[in-house]
């Protein structure tokens, strides 16, 4: 750990400090500054003078330049309406300390479950690493619950208003019960592994943490693609033919280490496109094509999107993307270490670490015999650190740009760069993504540069490659 950090971590555990009035404040203020952030692209939006940029003349009709801009307008207005919501019920649970409330309501619901199986938890309790899984669960499924209405809206009244749902509600439910059952089943373990951590290393978790996180992170590349994601989507073998070989050929060419082609339905949801690949680095890897990009793409356009993702693996982005999450992590939980422990933080949202007596509850209050609930910590925490979160933003946006630039280029070196341009165009018509985007929106919300940013370089190195030869 850090030397200074001990020093830091003597002064913030200061019961004058008003910690409730600061989060809450840091959260009006992230809600105005995204809310600042969307209008701006709103006002972009309703523009009527804005025309089809010179670059995409000829490759879009009025109709789709017009009806991506009204998808624009419809998504910010639910946008807004729904950070409102989370910010009113962020400072509602902050505000009347709520979170006590659900720590008390988890314990029981804790302790009557495990007291089937061993009859002595009914009488000791729930230690706190147990307790904080039930906290965990129990409050994501009921802020689900109260998310319900919003899910609901956002696709079968948005996105159907668009044409992009494709979802049957019996299929919805389904999806969501298979979440719920998939949260409680992954991340009840990884939670339990954490909170044994915390428990055993108070002083010295950090390095014990993430160790564990890089484990999970290559448990999680070997059994998304080839557990989980099965369980909502098909997944078909590419059938024998010219995507097929063209595929092939093109790996076989650029040495990367194809294991199998899949079709994944998705379809079955929406009809936005997409393409990637799965797989640890340096191992054979899945590439997966989405049915409608088949569908909507033509067979060299396909090609030209998949070696755009290649070109994403002989970069070595996936490994710089894995060590700069690695790094990021490793900031977030040093600056955690100096909180951890903050008896007045615990204090100011109605949990005590002093008790004699173990853990009881009194009112509101919940006192704790010297032991801090990692989760209840770390939750408060998240929220103290919404202005560094929107500073990472920024620069994880710049990062993958660059990425994404580098990868457009490689697959233009190719001799797809024509074919990439056209791919993009169609997939951003598809998509009714926004023709026109605000910059500092576009530097905030995307992680990919704008299809003019990308048609602009494509064409650019294009030219560059025709004067080389």
């Amino acid at each position: 750990m850090l030397n200074f950090l001990p020093s830091i971590a003597s002064c913030l555990d200061n019961e004058h400090i008003p910690w409730k009035n600061i989060l809450i404040g840091f959260s009006v203020a992230q809600f105005v500054f995204d809310s600042y952030v969307s209008y701006r692209q709103y006002r972009v939006l309703k523009d009527k003078t804005k025309k089809i940029p010179p670059i995409l003349k000829g490759k879009i009709d009025e109709e789709k330049f017009a009806k991506s801009d009204e998808y624009g307008i419809a998504k910010s207005k639910f946008g807004f309406v729904d950070n409102l919501f989370s910010l009113i019920l962020n400072i509602v649970v902050l505000k009347y300390d709520l979170q006590p409330y659900i720590w008390n309501l988890s314990g029981k619901i804790g302790t009557k479950l495990i007291s089937y199986f061993r009859p002595a938890i009914s009488v000791s309790g729930l230690g706190i690493v147990t307790q904080s899984v039930f906290y965990f669960n129990l409050s994501t499924f009921a802020f689900s619950l109260l998310n319900l209405p919003f899910d609901y809206y956002s696709h079968f009244v948005l996105e159907e208003a668009f044409g992009f749902n494709k979802l049957t509600t019996k299929l919805w439910v389904t999806d969501l019960v298979k979440s719920n059952v998939l949260q409680v089943v992954l991340m009840s373990p990884i939670l339990y592994a954490v909170g044994k951590i915390f428990d055993k290393f108070t002083d010295n978790f950090i390095y014990y943490i993430m160790g564990f996180i890089a484990i999970l992170q290559v448990l999680m590349i070997l059994l998304v693609p080839t557990v989980i994601l099965p369980l909502f989507n098909k997944f078909t073998p590419l059938e024998d033919g010219e995507l097929k070989t063209k595929i092939e050929d093109l790996a076989r060419k650029l040495k990367f280490p194809l294991d199998k082609i899949f079709v994944v339905d998705g379809s079955k949801r929406s009809s936005h496109s997409n393409a990637y690949f799965t797989g640890l680095p340096f191992f054979k890897q899945r590439i997966v094509i989405f049915d409608t990009l088949i569908e909507q793409s033509s067979v060299d356009e396909v090609v030209a999107v998949l070696g755009h993702e290649i070109g994403h693996w002989k970069k070595n982005h996936i490994i710089q993307l894995l060590l700069v999450g690695q790094f990021h992590i490793s900031v977030i939980f040093t600056l955690f270490s100096a909180v951890y422990q903050n008896k007045s933080l615990y204090k100011s949202f109605g949990f005590n670490i002093e008790s004699a007596t173990g853990q009881k509850s009194v009112g509101k209050k919940v006192f704790l015999n010297n032991k801090f609930p990692y989760l209840i910590g770390f939750s408060i925490f998240g929220e103290l650190l919404k202005p560094m979160d929107c500073l990472v933003q920024f620069i994880m946006n710049l990062f993958i740009r660059h990425n994404e630039y580098e990868a457009d280029a490689f697959a233009t070196k190719l001799g797809y760069g024509k074919e990439l341009s056209q791919a993009l165009i169609t997939l951003q018509v598809a998509n009714l993504s926004s023709m026109h985007v605000d910059p500092l929106y576009s530097s905030y919300h995307y992680n990919h540069p704008t299809l003019i940013e990308r048609l602009d370089a494509i064409e650019a190195e294009i030219v560059k490659l025709e004067k080389k030869n």
